[in-house]
């Protein structure tokens, strides 16, 4: 066995957290080691975000073949290559998978293809090495939570979605959390025959429910079946292509895919945590304290595998926060006030600050300003495309504490407003900025 015991920092996962820790630490003159066992990049860059949102960019394009005819332009002929996407989807995650070992290698971290898991409390085995390092991160992230129906082996998750042999005629979504919901527009908008199925009433828990109320409301109109206040009692694998999926009093559906999108769960089960001393919480999340330590002072955590939030940019900046404590002997706590927020549903959805519910928990008093209208892009359509905006002000001083956006492009619009709302600028502020017109957009700055 070779043994390594010359780092400051070894990083155990190469996700988004963990390859901006290990090089902003290299860059910070620590000798830095990164251990991975899958392609670089994690669930964010592999089987999350940027494929996710690649697909949803194409599920968009039936819709925008609709919107043509209204604006003079016509296609004789249209088909769609489910293989072509996923082949093309392929070659940029392998593209983007080469540029992270070529980020990390520049910065002279050193990379170990394998996955770790702790030897004692002060070094961890990676394939034929035995690694010993001053401080040890863990960001490993999480994989997808699986049920325990009898079909459960031939039920997919986020992670096989991606990957499908062909396109589903007929496919249900159990879940009604972001990655259920942003999968559903996307089969759906691929011509899938697509229904959610949830336990409770509405999908989206802890967002606000006037933006909640009209997303459901568009996702309907676009074919999307809501299965609400019920859940599959048992789900049995007919054949090769078929699901019998029985929900209570015997009711019976068939779908040729389920696809299960019920949460997600930390990857801890092969670290070996327990001859490391890291203490995990109920939900097998490891736990630490306000500076990202574990229970064990030279071991640290950040990222999903820590469950406080689960967003890629929340992990690059909690890596960020950590090495600037490290190297400079500081304790600033991380802020996860005011955190933007998007859902690549169909239509888009962002926010950043409080629902009207918390916002009315937080304070005394508050402002509602909320518009709903019809998007210029689709006045010469049939189409009834509509954007919701909801704004939500302090009564006391008219500061903004929450900015809700239904509608294309969501997620741009609200990234440039929360400059603003992390500012703590007032409606006031917003009332004498100009708006750019014609323009969705313009409709924040001209609430009343």
């Amino acid at each position: 066995m070779k043994i390594e015991d010359n780092f400051d920092l070894f990083v155990i996962g190469g996700g988004s957290g963990g390859v901006r820790a290990a090089r902003f630490g290299a860059s910070q003159g620590l000798k830095v080691g990164l251990a991975e066992g899958w392609d670089l990049g994690g669930t964010c860059v592999n089987r999350g975000c940027v494929p996710k949102k690649l697909y949803s960019y194409s599920s968009h394009f039936s819709e925008e073949l609709k919107l043509m005819t209204s604006y003079g332009w016509s296609v004789k002929e249209k088909s769609f290559s489910w293989k072509r996407l996923v082949d093309n989807k392929k070659k940029e995650l392998l593209r983007l998978s080469k540029i992270y070992k070529s980020l990390l290698e520049n910065s002279n971290v050193k990379i170990f293809k394998g996955y770790a898991k702790f030897f004692d409390a002060n070094s961890i085995l990676v394939g034929d090495y035995k690694i010993r390092s001053k401080k040890f991160l863990i960001a490993v992230g999480t994989y997808p939570k699986k049920l325990n129906f009898l079909a459960s082996d031939n039920i997919i998750t986020s992670d096989e979605a991606f990957d499908l042999k062909s396109l589903p005629k007929k496919i249900l979504i159990l879940g009604g959390g972001y990655i259920a919901v942003e999968f559903a527009s996307i089969f759906n908008g691929l011509g899938v025959d697509t229904s959610i199925c949830i336990r409770g009433k509405k999908i989206l828990k802890g967002f606000d429910s006037d933006i909640v109320d009209n997303l459901t409301e568009q996702m309907q109109k676009k074919g999307i079946k809501f299965i609400t206040g019920s859940f599959p009692n048992q789900i049995i694998k007919k054949n090769s292509s078929s699901f019998n999926v029985i929900f209570s009093k015997s009711v019976t559906k068939k779908f040729d895919v389920v696809m299960e999108a019920v949460g997600r769960e930390a990857n801890v089960q092969n670290l070996n945590l327990n001859t490391a001393n890291v203490n995990l919480s109920k939900n097998n999340s490891v736990v630490v304290n306000d500076f990202f330590q574990t229970s064990n002072k030279n071991i640290y955590a950040i990222g999903d595998v820590i469950d406080r939030i689960q967003l890629t940019p929340v992990a690059i900046a909690e890596a960020m926060n950590l090495i600037n404590n490290l190297v400079n002997k500081k304790k600033l706590k991380f802020n996860y006030n005011n955190i933007p927020t998007a859902v690549f549903s169909n239509p888009n959805l962002a926010c950043i600050g409080y629902s009207e519910d918390e916002a009315k928990k937080k304070y005394k008093k508050i402002n509602v300003f909320k518009t709903n209208f019809k998007s210029l892009k689709y006045s010469l359509s049939k189409l009834n495309e509509r954007v919701f905006i909801k704004l939500i002000t302090k009564k006391s001083d008219n500061k903004v504490v929450g900015l809700h956006y239904l509608g294309e492009n969501a997620a741009e619009i609200i990234q440039g407003f929360s400059v603003a709302v992390v500012k703590g600028l007032k409606k006031s502020d917003f009332d004498k900025t100009i708006g750019i017109h014609p323009s969705s957009a313009e409709e924040i700055v001209t609430l009343k």
